[in-house]
Protein backbone atom coordinates (compact mmCIF):
# COMPACT_ATOMS: atom_id res chain seq x y z
CA UNK A 1 0.00 0.00 0.00
CA UNK A 2 2.43 2.52 1.07
CA UNK A 3 4.68 1.56 -2.36
CA UNK A 4 1.37 2.10 -4.31
CA UNK A 5 1.11 6.04 -2.41
CA UNK A 6 4.61 6.67 -2.81
CA UNK A 7 3.92 5.79 -7.16
CA UNK A 8 1.05 7.59 -7.14
CA UNK A 9 2.58 10.63 -5.41
CA UNK A 10 5.44 10.57 -7.62
CA UNK A 11 3.10 10.50 -10.57
CA UNK A 12 1.02 13.30 -9.38
CA UNK A 13 4.57 15.38 -9.04
CA UNK A 14 5.51 14.47 -12.39
CA UNK A 15 2.40 16.20 -13.99
CA UNK A 16 2.88 18.95 -12.10
CA UNK A 17 6.20 19.45 -13.11
CA UNK A 18 5.31 18.69 -16.65
CA UNK A 19 2.58 21.51 -16.71
CA UNK A 20 4.91 24.06 -15.00
CA UNK A 21 7.30 23.47 -17.67
CA UNK A 22 5.05 23.80 -20.33
CA UNK A 23 3.79 26.90 -19.10
CA UNK A 24 7.12 28.09 -18.61
CA UNK A 25 8.13 27.12 -22.43
CA UNK A 26 4.91 28.99 -23.71
CA UNK A 27 5.96 32.11 -21.82
CA UNK A 28 9.39 32.41 -23.50
CA UNK A 29 7.56 32.04 -26.45
CA UNK A 30 5.19 35.02 -25.67
CA UNK A 31 4.49 36.82 -28.93
CA UNK A 32 5.87 39.84 -29.01
CA UNK A 33 8.85 39.04 -26.38
CA UNK A 34 11.52 37.12 -27.95
CA UNK A 35 14.28 37.73 -26.13
CA UNK A 36 12.56 37.74 -22.99
CA UNK A 37 12.64 39.81 -19.93
CA UNK A 38 14.99 43.18 -20.18
CA UNK A 39 15.91 44.38 -16.65
CA UNK A 40 16.80 47.97 -15.98
CA UNK A 41 17.74 49.47 -12.65
CA UNK A 42 16.00 53.03 -13.67
CA UNK A 43 13.84 54.45 -11.36
CA UNK A 44 15.69 56.89 -9.19
CA UNK A 45 13.90 59.79 -9.98
CA UNK A 46 15.82 61.44 -12.37
CA UNK A 47 14.59 63.56 -15.87
CA UNK A 48 17.03 61.75 -17.82
CA UNK A 49 16.65 58.26 -17.46
CA UNK A 50 13.18 59.30 -19.82
CA UNK A 51 14.73 56.72 -22.67
CA UNK A 52 14.04 53.94 -19.86
CA UNK A 53 10.58 55.42 -18.94
CA UNK A 54 9.39 55.63 -22.93
CA UNK A 55 10.79 52.98 -23.84
CA UNK A 56 8.35 50.51 -21.35
CA UNK A 57 5.31 53.49 -21.90
CA UNK A 58 5.82 53.94 -25.65
CA UNK A 59 6.13 50.21 -27.09
CA UNK A 60 9.60 50.37 -28.26
CA UNK A 61 10.73 47.58 -25.91
CA UNK A 62 7.71 45.45 -26.68
CA UNK A 63 8.35 46.63 -30.35
CA UNK A 64 11.88 45.41 -30.48
CA UNK A 65 10.78 41.58 -28.44
CA UNK A 66 11.63 42.87 -24.96
CA UNK A 67 9.82 42.30 -22.08
CA UNK A 68 10.40 45.66 -19.51
CA UNK A 69 11.33 45.47 -15.82
CA UNK A 70 12.24 48.68 -14.55
CA UNK A 71 13.55 48.65 -11.12
CA UNK A 72 14.88 50.60 -8.26
CA UNK A 73 18.23 51.95 -9.06
CA UNK A 74 20.64 50.86 -6.65
CA UNK A 75 22.67 54.22 -4.27
CA UNK A 76 25.53 52.33 -4.41
CA UNK A 77 27.33 51.70 -7.77
CA UNK A 78 29.58 48.51 -6.44
CA UNK A 79 25.85 47.16 -6.17
CA UNK A 80 25.16 48.16 -9.11
CA UNK A 81 28.44 46.75 -10.84
CA UNK A 82 27.78 43.46 -8.78
CA UNK A 83 24.15 43.41 -10.53
CA UNK A 84 25.37 43.73 -13.60
CA UNK A 85 28.07 41.23 -13.31
CA UNK A 86 25.70 38.43 -11.95
CA UNK A 87 23.57 38.96 -14.96
CA UNK A 88 20.70 40.91 -12.65
CA UNK A 89 20.81 43.48 -14.38
CA UNK A 90 20.72 44.00 -18.27
CA UNK A 91 20.79 48.16 -19.44
CA UNK A 92 21.85 51.55 -17.67
CA UNK A 93 21.39 54.71 -18.33
CA UNK A 94 24.20 56.68 -17.16
CA UNK A 95 26.58 59.64 -17.46
CA UNK A 96 30.30 59.27 -18.32
CA UNK A 97 30.87 59.22 -14.51
CA UNK A 98 31.15 55.13 -15.00
CA UNK A 99 34.36 55.27 -17.07
CA UNK A 100 36.86 55.62 -13.75
CA UNK A 101 34.67 52.09 -12.59
CA UNK A 102 34.69 50.39 -16.52
CA UNK A 103 38.66 51.26 -16.15
CA UNK A 104 38.65 49.01 -12.41
CA UNK A 105 36.55 46.26 -13.80
CA UNK A 106 32.85 47.05 -13.89
CA UNK A 107 31.56 45.08 -16.08
CA UNK A 108 29.37 47.64 -18.22
CA UNK A 109 30.36 48.98 -21.87
CA UNK A 110 29.02 52.10 -23.55
CA UNK A 111 27.17 52.21 -26.36
CA UNK A 112 25.69 55.92 -27.25
CA UNK A 113 25.20 58.74 -26.18
CA UNK A 114 21.62 59.73 -25.46
CA UNK A 115 21.16 63.63 -24.53
CA UNK A 116 23.63 67.04 -24.28
CA UNK A 117 24.69 68.31 -20.99
CA UNK A 118 22.32 68.34 -17.59
CA UNK A 119 25.28 69.73 -15.48
CA UNK A 120 26.14 73.10 -14.51
CA UNK A 121 28.57 74.74 -12.12
CA UNK A 122 26.84 77.85 -10.26
CA UNK A 123 27.69 80.31 -7.96
CA UNK A 124 25.11 82.60 -6.03
CA UNK A 125 23.90 86.02 -7.63
CA UNK A 126 25.65 88.02 -4.94
CA UNK A 127 29.16 86.12 -5.62
CA UNK A 128 32.44 87.93 -6.04
CA UNK A 129 33.57 84.76 -8.67
CA UNK A 130 33.13 85.78 -12.24
CA UNK A 131 35.19 82.63 -13.35
CA UNK A 132 36.10 79.39 -13.16
CA UNK A 133 39.94 80.10 -12.47
CA UNK A 134 39.09 82.18 -9.19
CA UNK A 135 37.91 79.05 -7.86
CA UNK A 136 41.11 78.23 -6.85
CA UNK A 137 41.91 77.80 -2.93
CA UNK A 138 37.49 78.01 -2.63
CA UNK A 139 35.09 75.41 -1.35
CA UNK A 140 33.37 73.32 -4.05
CA UNK A 141 29.99 71.64 -3.34
CA UNK A 142 29.02 68.25 -5.08
CA UNK A 143 26.26 66.33 -4.82
CA UNK A 144 29.14 62.67 -3.64
CA UNK A 145 32.58 62.14 -4.54
CA UNK A 146 33.10 60.89 -8.12
CA UNK A 147 29.99 62.48 -9.31
CA UNK A 148 29.08 63.59 -12.69
CA UNK A 149 29.10 67.23 -11.11
CA UNK A 150 32.82 66.66 -9.58
CA UNK A 151 33.98 65.55 -13.08
CA UNK A 152 32.31 68.23 -15.04
CA UNK A 153 33.44 70.82 -12.54
CA UNK A 154 37.20 69.29 -12.57
CA UNK A 155 37.70 69.15 -15.78
CA UNK A 156 36.69 73.50 -16.17
CA UNK A 157 39.30 73.91 -13.25
CA UNK A 158 41.91 71.82 -14.93
CA UNK A 159 41.31 74.20 -18.11
CA UNK A 160 41.45 77.30 -15.76
CA UNK A 161 44.56 76.19 -14.80
CA UNK A 162 43.54 74.76 -10.96
CA UNK A 163 44.23 71.29 -10.37
CA UNK A 164 41.24 69.74 -8.86
CA UNK A 165 43.20 67.72 -6.82
CA UNK A 166 44.75 70.48 -5.10
CA UNK A 167 43.68 73.40 -5.73
CA UNK A 168 39.97 72.97 -4.29
CA UNK A 169 38.52 71.82 -1.28
CA UNK A 170 34.88 69.20 -1.97
CA UNK A 171 32.14 69.03 0.14
CA UNK A 172 29.35 66.85 -0.47
CA UNK A 173 25.71 67.81 0.12
CA UNK A 174 22.46 66.64 -1.23
CA UNK A 175 21.21 68.01 -4.45
CA UNK A 176 18.34 69.65 -3.06
CA UNK A 177 20.75 71.36 0.14
CA UNK A 178 23.54 72.46 -2.64
CA UNK A 179 21.95 75.88 -2.86
CA UNK A 180 21.55 76.38 0.69
CA UNK A 181 24.93 75.51 1.54
CA UNK A 182 26.40 78.53 -1.10
CA UNK A 183 24.20 80.66 0.36
CA UNK A 184 25.17 80.17 3.54
CA UNK A 185 28.94 80.83 2.61
CA UNK A 186 29.77 76.84 3.51
CA UNK A 187 30.67 76.94 -0.52
CA UNK A 188 31.44 79.28 -2.73
CA UNK A 189 30.54 77.65 -5.78
CA UNK A 190 28.50 74.55 -6.59
CA UNK A 191 28.50 71.06 -9.60
CA UNK A 192 25.06 70.37 -9.99
CA UNK A 193 22.81 68.52 -12.48
CA UNK A 194 18.98 69.48 -13.55
CA UNK A 195 16.52 70.02 -12.64
CA UNK A 196 18.15 70.83 -9.10
CA UNK A 197 20.46 73.73 -11.15
CA UNK A 198 17.89 75.47 -13.56
CA UNK A 199 15.49 75.58 -10.22
CA UNK A 200 18.70 77.17 -8.27
CA UNK A 201 18.45 79.85 -11.31
CA UNK A 202 15.25 80.37 -11.51
CA UNK A 203 14.22 80.71 -8.14
CA UNK A 204 17.22 82.39 -6.07
CA UNK A 205 19.33 83.83 -9.53
CA UNK A 206 22.19 81.39 -9.46
CA UNK A 207 24.46 82.75 -12.13
CA UNK A 208 26.01 80.35 -14.56
CA UNK A 209 29.97 79.71 -15.06
CA UNK A 210 29.75 76.58 -16.41
CA UNK A 211 27.36 74.19 -18.52
CA UNK A 212 27.90 71.24 -19.83
CA UNK A 213 25.50 71.36 -22.44
CA UNK A 214 27.28 72.98 -25.59
CA UNK A 215 24.64 73.30 -28.03
CA UNK A 216 25.57 76.51 -29.34
CA UNK A 217 29.38 75.62 -29.47
CA UNK A 218 30.21 78.96 -27.02
CA UNK A 219 33.84 79.10 -27.07
CA UNK A 220 34.52 80.24 -23.71
CA UNK A 221 32.61 76.70 -22.80
CA UNK A 222 34.58 74.98 -24.99
CA UNK A 223 37.85 76.32 -24.23
CA UNK A 224 36.48 74.39 -20.56
CA UNK A 225 36.72 71.17 -22.03
CA UNK A 226 32.86 71.18 -22.86
CA UNK A 227 32.05 69.97 -26.35
CA UNK A 228 29.55 71.67 -29.06
CA UNK A 229 26.95 69.19 -29.00
CA UNK A 230 28.47 66.69 -26.61
CA UNK A 231 27.06 63.91 -24.93
CA UNK A 232 26.63 64.04 -21.05
CA UNK A 233 24.16 60.48 -20.56
CA UNK A 234 24.92 57.15 -22.27
CA UNK A 235 23.47 53.62 -22.79
CA UNK A 236 25.58 51.29 -21.09
CA UNK A 237 25.03 47.53 -21.50
CA UNK A 238 26.22 44.29 -19.51
CA UNK A 239 29.39 42.99 -21.10
CA UNK A 240 28.03 39.72 -19.81
CA UNK A 241 24.97 40.45 -21.70
CA UNK A 242 26.69 41.56 -24.94
CA UNK A 243 29.16 38.53 -24.52
CA UNK A 244 26.24 36.00 -24.32
CA UNK A 245 23.48 37.27 -26.42
CA UNK A 246 24.68 40.01 -28.43
CA UNK A 247 21.05 39.84 -30.65
CA UNK A 248 19.44 40.34 -27.35
CA UNK A 249 21.77 43.36 -26.57
CA UNK A 250 20.76 44.50 -30.13
CA UNK A 251 17.37 44.44 -29.61
CA UNK A 252 17.45 46.11 -26.48
CA UNK A 253 19.56 48.99 -28.64
CA UNK A 254 17.56 49.63 -30.82
CA UNK A 255 14.54 50.50 -28.35
CA UNK A 256 16.74 53.41 -26.45
CA UNK A 257 17.78 54.27 -30.13
CA UNK A 258 13.66 54.72 -30.78
CA UNK A 259 12.97 55.99 -27.39
CA UNK A 260 15.95 58.60 -26.95
CA UNK A 261 14.20 60.14 -30.97
CA UNK A 262 10.97 60.00 -29.83
CA UNK A 263 11.49 62.07 -26.83
CA UNK A 264 13.16 64.49 -28.85
CA UNK A 265 10.27 65.27 -31.32
CA UNK A 266 8.04 64.99 -27.78
CA UNK A 267 9.47 66.64 -25.03
CA UNK A 268 5.66 67.80 -23.79
CA UNK A 269 4.35 64.26 -23.96
CA UNK A 270 7.60 62.99 -22.19
CA UNK A 271 7.29 65.16 -19.34
CA UNK A 272 3.27 64.14 -19.31
CA UNK A 273 4.74 60.65 -18.75
CA UNK A 274 7.49 61.57 -16.46
CA UNK A 275 5.11 62.92 -14.22
CA UNK A 276 1.84 61.21 -14.92
CA UNK A 277 3.08 57.83 -13.82
CA UNK A 278 5.30 59.26 -11.09
CA UNK A 279 8.78 58.25 -12.12
CA UNK A 280 9.59 62.22 -11.52
CA UNK A 281 8.75 63.56 -8.50
CA UNK A 282 6.61 66.81 -9.14
CA UNK A 283 6.96 69.71 -7.02
CA UNK A 284 6.46 73.65 -6.98
CA UNK A 285 9.24 73.77 -9.30
CA UNK A 286 8.98 70.06 -11.31
CA UNK A 287 5.88 70.94 -13.11
CA UNK A 288 5.06 70.43 -16.86
CA UNK A 289 6.27 73.28 -18.20
CA UNK A 290 9.40 73.63 -16.84
CA UNK A 291 10.26 69.75 -17.13
CA UNK A 292 9.56 70.21 -20.86
CA UNK A 293 11.97 73.28 -21.10
CA UNK A 294 14.48 70.99 -19.54
CA UNK A 295 13.91 67.73 -21.81
CA UNK A 296 14.01 70.45 -24.57
CA UNK A 297 17.19 71.48 -23.94
CA UNK A 298 19.19 68.43 -23.36
CA UNK A 299 18.39 67.47 -27.29
CA UNK A 300 17.71 63.55 -26.73
CA UNK A 301 19.12 62.24 -29.53
CA UNK A 302 20.85 58.42 -30.08
CA UNK A 303 24.55 59.08 -30.57
CA UNK A 304 26.56 56.23 -31.57
CA UNK A 305 29.41 57.18 -33.32
CA UNK A 306 29.26 61.00 -32.04
CA UNK A 307 28.77 59.34 -29.08
CA UNK A 308 32.12 57.53 -29.24
CA UNK A 309 34.14 60.65 -30.14
CA UNK A 310 32.99 62.20 -26.87
CA UNK A 311 33.42 59.86 -24.50
CA UNK A 312 37.43 59.51 -26.23
CA UNK A 313 37.31 62.81 -25.00
CA UNK A 314 36.33 62.45 -21.67
CA UNK A 315 38.71 60.00 -21.36
CA UNK A 316 41.22 62.13 -22.30
CA UNK A 317 39.48 65.09 -19.78
CA UNK A 318 39.55 62.31 -16.40
CA UNK A 319 42.79 61.38 -17.20
CA UNK A 320 44.62 65.24 -17.15
CA UNK A 321 42.09 65.83 -14.33
CA UNK A 322 43.35 62.38 -12.12
CA UNK A 323 40.76 60.61 -12.22
CA UNK A 324 41.63 57.85 -14.27
CA UNK A 325 45.03 55.85 -14.24
CA UNK A 326 48.55 57.90 -15.04
CA UNK A 327 49.47 55.79 -17.71
CA UNK A 328 46.05 55.18 -19.34
CA UNK A 329 46.31 54.29 -22.63
CA UNK A 330 43.48 56.19 -24.42
CA UNK A 331 42.76 54.28 -27.37
CA UNK A 332 42.53 50.84 -25.53
CA UNK A 333 40.28 51.98 -22.48
CA UNK A 334 38.17 53.23 -25.39
CA UNK A 335 38.16 49.66 -27.16
CA UNK A 336 37.73 48.48 -24.28
CA UNK A 337 35.27 50.45 -22.46
CA UNK A 338 32.73 51.05 -25.74
CA UNK A 339 30.61 48.61 -27.51
CA UNK A 340 30.05 48.90 -31.43
CA UNK A 341 26.18 47.76 -31.76
CA UNK A 342 26.27 47.69 -35.71
CA UNK A 343 29.62 44.87 -35.40
CA UNK A 344 28.93 41.87 -35.83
Amino acid sequence: MKIKKAIVLLLSSLTVVGLLSGCASHAAKEPGYRYGTVVAPAKDGSICNAPNYIADKEGFFKKNGLKPDLRASPKDISVLEAGFASGKYDVNNGDFQYLPAIQNGAPIKAVAGLHQGCVKVLVPKNSKIHSVKQLKNKNIGVPAPGSTPMFVTSMALEHSGVSPKNGVKWRSYPNNLLGKAAQKGQVQAIGVVDPFASQYQHEDGFRVLVNNNNRYGNNHMAKMGMRKHGSCCYLYLSSRLIRKDPAKARAIVRSYHEAANWINRHPKKTAEIELKDHFVSRTKYTNMKHLTNILSSEKFHFSANHGKADFKNYIVQLKRAGYLKKDTNVNQLLKYAYWNSESK
